[in-house]
């Protein structure tokens, strides 16, 4: 797989790969035996174990009269309280302490003037949208809690809240859903024991509370928050095309192992990296969290006139997948399929109610960073520091085939870098984390066959007298390397027996060109892990002070549907977390790419955090909601500074969203990299970039002082001008008009 040394766009990486006229044949490929890989529990890492939830089994609930509204108290914590219909198992939260009361679905006055009919207004009526699939047969039908032939009946669940157990006798399937108040508002859950399945009928999705808080047209001012790249807002009352698409994607991008993702599709937009999703109504608002199968959701939002005629944004839940088979190996027809396994896992999303002050995107992202803090999720604090550290990566070199073989052109030697680190220290660079990639002795074509280090950067002795020196400045040395994706020709992972499988069980590939074709697959998660053990070893003997993962954990996450030893995403996750867990033990520190949130209590800090979005037609503003989480906590960059497309407006926004400066570099001039598996690299001389360099590490440096520090405040100004506050006052203005910024420290200047 063709990686760019700082990448930025996934999609450009493929193209890259593609259009490279980098082909290596290896001289000779050792299998690994697998039985001679250390064991996980050698590496202290102990196998995935599922704990579900329980479902209530007491006695079923007689609900007492209804008020006039139809509702009935079944829960109150001090702070909410929750009311149920027990007709439709419709709910209302009220907030005490502001007076709002949250519904989860249109209110009968609302209802009444209503124009859907049919089935788009009883889904209006419902809790849920129920998809289902009949037998063999893919067609998706759906029900909902207004169902004539519905079952439904209640089991309180002590004083915290109540269950609704739903049946459809015709169908023979049930499933339940329970409503629980927090200190926060209110959590609701599908427990996966819940559902029973005793016939032909089969659960596709569960779309929960689709409706809730749902504003009609632009009744109210405020807007949806969905979590496209940094963060996007669909404002309310903003006039669009008729015949714009709602928002629908999956929480960590599409599992490749689904068949949905194509050479020509990856990589086109920002996957969502958190999952989080919002909704403000004028001084109330709440923020959305999906926690249990986070890994199988999707984000809705909907504006009036596509599935109601209200604003709704919601998480979906699969439990099954749609997939293309092939009839025959003859033919590329394909034949729609539904998996038939579900996936045994439990579903919950909590909702942090909000008001005042606290009503918008940033009171959105600071409860999500306190969800994050109170279950450990977002590691310490980053410690104070009189200047900013700057990220610089070196591309050690590339290889370029030639007859027989390849050669290694080295572009930044050991004794290069750190005549680059010395230059800088003498022009007041004072504080930087220095990372390497192309070290391997096959270069990054076989990233499997890496040591000993290769000999024309200066080999594994080089390798140690440059780390030693670093040390000796103060600096730190990360490698950096690969974790999913591996080219089957020059690999010693054997694409069949390694390579994760599809959900049609043939192993998932990818076709790359060039003058010589390849194909690229993703090595099972569990193999890596076992194999990045002798790697870390080595690179502690190296004195290495951590590895920086480029592909894998914490930017990629998919299912091995292999029927020996299959994976879900939940539990590919929790291999690629225990490998960033063992990595930083074993060498100090660990860093990832784009930084998924399942990966953040596990690393020191993430290269490229998403700061730009999708430019879809349904978002209306970009907003650093993912940054507002994070800073503070974990340290992260925005794109290299020397591939910037707009190089102002992007220098600009990395201040204003709080990232550290990022030069990806070479000591050699770009044109030695002609022909190798880094000819993407266009621009990455230091004698070219030296001065940028040192003009943006004092631009930067200005912002040393709320390094550590949680962002308080994000506010527009004007068009083009923002200004973003931290802890202790300080406020930093960003004039995109004017192409400038201001720092204006603890109120005064």
């Amino acid at each position: 797989m063709a990686r760019r040394l700082w990448p930025t766009s996934k999609r450009w990486q493929r193209i890259a790969a593609a259009s490279s006229a980098v082909v290596i044949l290896a001289a000779a490929v050792i299998i690994l035996g697998w039985d001679r890989q250390p064991s996980l529990q050698s590496m202290g890492i102990r196998p995935h174990s599922i704990d579900l939830m329980a479902v209530e089994e007491g006695e079923q609930w007689q609900p007492p009269a209804a008020g006039g509204d139809g509702f009935v108290d079944v829960a109150d914590n001090g702070s909410f309280t929750l009311k149920i219909d027990p007709r439709t198992s419709q709910i209302t939260v009220l907030d005490k302490q502001s007076g709002y009361l949250w519904r989860s679905n249109p209110s009968k006055e609302q209802l009444g003037k209503e124009t859907v009919q049919g089935a788009l207004l009883a889904n209006l009526e419902s809790p849920y949208i129920l998809e289902y699939v009949s037998g063999s047969q893919p067609r998706r039908l759906v029900k909902n809690s207004i169902d004539s032939k519905i079952e439904i009946s209640y089991t309180l669940m002590g004083d915290k809240g109540i269950q609704a157990n739903y049946t459809y006798p015709e169908l023979h399937l049930s499933f339940v859903i329970q409503y629980v108040l927090t200190e926060h508002g209110l959590e609701a859950r599908i427990p996966s024991e819940g559902i029973v399945e005793s016939g032909d009928n089969k659960v596709f999705a569960i779309n929960l509370l689709p409706f809730f808080g749902g504003v009609s047209k632009a009744e109210e001012p405020g807007y949806l928050f969905v979590p496209d790249g940094p963060g996007g807002l669909i404002y309310y009352d903003r006039k669009r095309p008729a015949n714009i698409n709602s928002y629908e994607f999956p929480i960590y991008g599409t599992d490749m192992a689904s068949l949905k993702v194509s050479n020509e599709n990856r990589g086109r937009r920002e996957e969502i990296g958190y999952p989080v999703f919002g909704l403000k109504r004028g001084e109330h608002a709440f923020a959305a969290i999906v926690k249990d199968g986070q890994f199988s959701a999707s984000i809705k939002a909907a504006l009036p006139g596509q599935v109601s005629s209200y604003h709704t944004a919601s998480a979906n839940f699969s439990y099954r997948e749609e997939y293309g088979r092939r009839v025959s190996g003859v033919t590329d027809q394909l034949v729609i399929t539904i998996q038939k396994e579900r996936t045994q896992h439990d579903r919950s999303v909590e909702y942090r109610l909000l008001s005042g002050e606290a009503a918008d995107y940033v009171g959105m992202a600071h409860s999500y960073r306190e969800y994050l803090e109170e279950n450990g999720m977002l590691g310490s604090p980053l410690p104070q520091t009189d200047n900013v550290p700057i990220q610089l990566s070196f591309l050690g070199g590339g290889t370029k085939p030639k007859f027989g073989g390849s050669d290694y052109e080295p572009a930044t030697t050991f004794e290069q870098a750190e005549q680059i680190v010395e230059e800088l220290m003498q022009q007041g660079v004072t504080n930087m984390r220095l990372s390497y990639q192309g070290w391997q002795n096959s270069g990054r074509y076989d990233t499997d066959d890496r040591f000993p280090v290769v000999s024309e950067l200066g080999g594994n002795e080089g390798a140690k007298r440059f780390i030693h020196s670093m040390h000796e400045k103060g600096f730190t040395v990360y490698f950096e390397d690969y974790a999913a994706w591996r080219n089957s020709k020059a690999s010693s992972f054997d694409i069949k027996s390694d390579g994760i499988r599809s959900i049609d069980s043939t192993v998932l590939q990818f076709k790359q060109g060039g003058i010589r074709p390849y194909i690229e697959f993703i090595v099972n998660p569990i193999k890596i892990v076992q194999a990045q053990k002798e790697v870390i070893d080595q690179l502690k003997e190296l004195g290495v002070d951590g590895i920086h993962y480029i592909d894998g954990p914490g930017d990629e996450l998919f299912s091995d549907h292999n029927e020996d030893a299959p994976l879900t995403r939940k539990e590919t996750a929790y291999y690629y977390e225990a490998l960033l867990d063992y990595t930083r033990k074993e060498l100090g520190g660990v860093g990832v790419y784009k930084g998924f949130s399942y990966s953040l209590q596990h690393v020191d800090f993430v290269q490229s955090l998403p700061y730009d979005w999708s430019y879809d037609m349904i978002i209306d503003e970009m907003v650093p909601f993912y940054p507002i989480v994070v800073h503070g906590m974990i340290e992260y960059t925005a794109a290299p500074a020397n591939e910037r497309n707009v190089y102002d407006k992007e220098l600009l926004r990395a201040i204003e969203y709080g990232a550290i400066p990022f030069f990806g570099l070479t000591y050699e001039e770009n044109r030695v990299l002609k022909d190798t598996d880094y000819v993407f690299i266009f621009s990455s001389e230091y004698d070219i970039w030296k001065d940028r360099i040192i003009e943006e590490y004092e631009k930067f440096n200005q912002l040393a002082s709320v390094y550590h520090q949680r962002i308080l405040d994000h506010e527009k100004l004007a068009e083009g001008v923002y200004a973003t506050t931290y802890e202790d006052g300080t406020t930093v203005q960003v004039d995109y008009n004017r192409n400038q910024f201001e720092v204006t420290k603890g109120g005064a200047k």
